[in-house]
């Protein structure tokens, strides 16, 4: 099914075994950086052996009501039932993939609460894994997960994922029970229990040349229309952001902005193509852009004839030079993200871009050779009224005047989605009930009027199917541990929108209450 450069160990030789679980499909998990960097970390101990398992396709909500076999979540390289690993970690980057995270679970024949695996502390530890946690998600906010997972990692892995894992193997060696466990790991900073309640403070990598990149990366080569990344080989240049946007979690859970040495890159790079087979690198970070040495990077990929790609690009970033650099790397498609089509509500966001900068650059780009754009939009923003949404259907009206071809401008619109521990944690109101239908009707306007664009190509759902997945994102994002017991009972009821209703209806829970809590200050998490 796969072909890619994994790293297969024989398991009678190692000591500690790891799941590490992308709680979505093989092509979005193979696309994930932060996949590739923890199956280093922890395939580079001799006696580690680390193992990937993704969610399979076409599945039924709840794993009980799903026929298909338990052996469709075996692992990538050597076939293991999740249930058999010491310790099974998940990277939750989006709150959508949590319903994911419980169906493994309960596929893998796990019970799903810390409560029914370890009871009182009276089982041993090694009945079933220890489930953990990492990722965006997570650090924003793990409490509508606390019932369910055993520990998480908040911030930066890096610093102490090693440690950890001692710590976890010597409790394994003695044979200690689970409470032991949790007593020693509690020390370890950056780890929330959340059946201890410990305080816990974000862990920052301060130095990222101290972040390996990889030299044999997981690059598949597998024949598939679904691909995303998956050939490429992975950089990362900087983690964070030097802008601070306020909806933005990379600006405030990734802080402070921390660029990889020029010459660590160069490094990367030619191991990279020492010891796997690849044509084109993707840099990534949140702004790539924004390295000192972003230029020179570009060049110096080219120049030993490979090529590249990158994330979205800061418009006042783009100049005729770097235009020239991807036209040579053959890119078809420059990214922006104006956020906005009003000037004052972006530059609120944090982003000073005027509208005549967007024309100006877009004026660039349809003189080159790539000659198409994607943008992204968000809307449901604090203080956002109708006319905001027309500015973004006037703004493109004045985009089409350069002159873009039909189906050249492709356009995302996204629902905003608050995040605790940004600037807009408690900027809930449009998803309160009475809201949604005019929020619905904004998907409408704006899919109804861009159509009419013949230069742009738009894809839209349907908007109330936007809507209603945004609430629920928006309600994990800012859960706390009564969200928990929302998230299961969801869940079991079929993970859709009437499971919702007969989850808020049985638990006696309002979601539009807990929005109003949310507005007036309540936060339930914080690092």
């Amino acid at each position: 099914m796969y072909k890619e450069s994994s790293i297969i160990k024989d398991w009678r030789n190692v000591d500690l075994t790891f799941g590490l679980i992308y709680p979505n499909h093989y092509n979005l998990g193979m696309s994930s950086y932060s996949i590739r960097l923890l199956y280093h970390i922890i395939n580079s101990k001799e006696k580690y052996v680390c193992e990937r398992i993704c969610l399979p396709e076409n599945i039924k909500f709840p794993a009980s009501k799903d026929f298909s076999s338990i052996n469709h979540l075996r692992s990538i390289e050597n076939k293991i039932l999740p249930k058999d690993f010491d310790i099974l970690g998940f990277s939750a980057h989006y709150e959508n993939d949590f319903k994911n995270i419980l169906w493994i679970l309960e596929k893998a024949e796990i019970p799903l609460e810390t409560e029914k695996r370890h009871g009182e502390f009276s089982r041993g530890s090694d009945e079933y894994p220890l489930i953990i946690g990492g990722g965006p998600a997570i650090t924003s906010n793990p409490l509508p997960l606390s019932s369910i997972f055993d520990l998480f990692f908040i911030g930066d892995a890096e610093p102490n994922l090693n440690n950890f894992l001692g710590v976890y193997l010597k409790n394994k060696s003695n044979n200690n029970s689970f409470e032991t466990l949790l007593d020693k790991i509690k020390n370890i900073e950056g780890i929330y229990i959340p059946i201890l309640n410990n305080k816990t403070k974000r862990v920052i990598l301060k130095d990222l040349d101290k972040s390996p990149t990889p030299a044999y990366q997981l690059l598949s080569k597998r024949e598939s229309d679904k691909k995303i990344f998956e050939e490429n080989y992975f950089i990362e240049v900087n983690r964070g952001c030097p802008y601070q946007c306020k909806f933005c979690i990379s600006s405030f859970h990734n802080s402070p902005f921390r660029n990889k040495s020029y010459n660590e890159i160069i490094k990367a790079i030619e191991a990279g193509m020492e010891y796997s087979d690849f044509e084109k690198i993707s840099l990534i970070g949140s702004c790539v852009s924004s390295h000192p040495k972003f230029s020179e990077i570009c060049e110096f990929i080219l120049d030993v004839g490979k090529t590249f790609s990158i994330p979205s690009i800061r418009i006042e970033h783009i100049t005729p030079k770097i235009i020239q650099l991807l036209e040579r790397s053959g890119v078809k498609t420059i990214t922006i993200a104006p956020e906005t089509g009003t000037e004052s509500l972006r530059f609120d966001l944090g982003k000073k871009i005027t509208n005549d900068k967007i024309l100006e650059t877009l004026s660039l780009i349809k003189a080159s050779k790539i000659k198409n754009a994607k943008f992204y939009f968000l809307i449901g923003l604090p203080n956002e009224t109708d006319e905001d949404i027309e500015e973004i259907i006037k703004l493109f009206r004045s985009i089409e005047k350069i002159g873009f071809k039909e189906n050249t401008l492709r356009v995302n619109v996204n629902p905003f989605i608050p995040k605790l521990n940004t600037p807009y944690e408690f900027q809930c109101y449009f998803y309160l009930t009475g809201n949604l239908s005019n929020f619905r009707l904004k998907f409408t306007t704006l899919k109804r009027e861009l159509n009419k664009i013949s230069s742009i190509k738009i894809k839209f759902k349907d908007p109330k199917k936007i809507i209603n997945n945004a609430r629920l994102q928006t309600l994990f994002s800012l859960g706390d541990r009564n969200v928990s017991n929302l998230l299961l009972a969801y869940y079991f009821n079929g993970a859709n929108m009437g499971a919702l209703r007969r989850a808020e209806k049985d638990l006696d829970f309002s979601i539009d209450n807990y929005f109003n809590k949310i507005q007036d200050g309540y936060k339930p998490w914080n690092f």
